[in-house]
């Protein structure tokens, strides 16, 4: 099954639905426009990526389900989320603490994005992973610069790493001066 023009318009109309029978009167729409392309997508992706990162984790419960339980429907308002998505990552040894993950989202109503995402890396690390990651690329960006100048890597993302969350000012203990100072003032590290 694949997406359809109508798949973003579907989402904006289900998030804007106060009817709590709204999503069964519309189910066979639902079914061919969002659900089964999105458990589709979900299962290629597993198929596709399991052998390479095995110990990641693929979520297959509660893939496409846009109806809000009644405990998360406010009064009133919306009884359908206007977004699907997808994160697959390494199950995290601590509460505190998350995985890199590769993420796949239908986010047709949230600004930025308004549409498609489709993103990696670490979003939202703990402060102690957030110094670790900072003292990897204060002693040797390589990697990351190698990356993001690679031809295959840049047609797909035109940027490197995303800018929504950055310090004001260097962050303590690191040389102001450093020449990845711009990467060392993220908070998160993803594209």
């Amino acid at each position: 099954m694949k997406f359809s023009s109508r798949t973003l318009s579907f989402l904006t109309e289900a998030g804007q639905q106060t009817d709590p029978n709204w999503l069964e009167e519309n189910q066979a729409a639902y079914e061919a426009h969002v659900r089964g392309p999105f458990i589709d997508l979900a299962e290629r992706l597993k198929t596709a990526l399991q052998p390479i990162v095995s110990d990641y984790h693929f979520p297959v419960k509660g893939i496409g389900r846009i109806k809000k339980t009644a405990n998360h429907v406010v009064s009133g308002g919306p009884c359908c989320k206007d977004w699907l998505s997808i994160s697959i990552s390494k199950p995290s040894e601590s509460r505190f603490e998350r995985n890199p993950h590769l993420f796949f989202g239908i986010l047709p109503n949230i600004p930025p994005y308004k549409g498609v995402v489709v993103a990696g890396g670490l979003f939202m690390p703990s402060g102690p992973q957030l110094k670790r990651v900072r003292n990897a690329i204060a002693r040797d960006a390589q990697a990351f610069h190698a990356l993001f100048a690679d031809p295959a890597f840049k047609a797909r993302f035109e940027t490197d790493f995303s800018r929504e969350e950055v310090a004001s000012r260097p962050p303590r203990g690191f040389n102001p001066d450093h020449s990845d100072m711009e990467w060392l003032k993220l908070k998160d590290f993803w594209w």
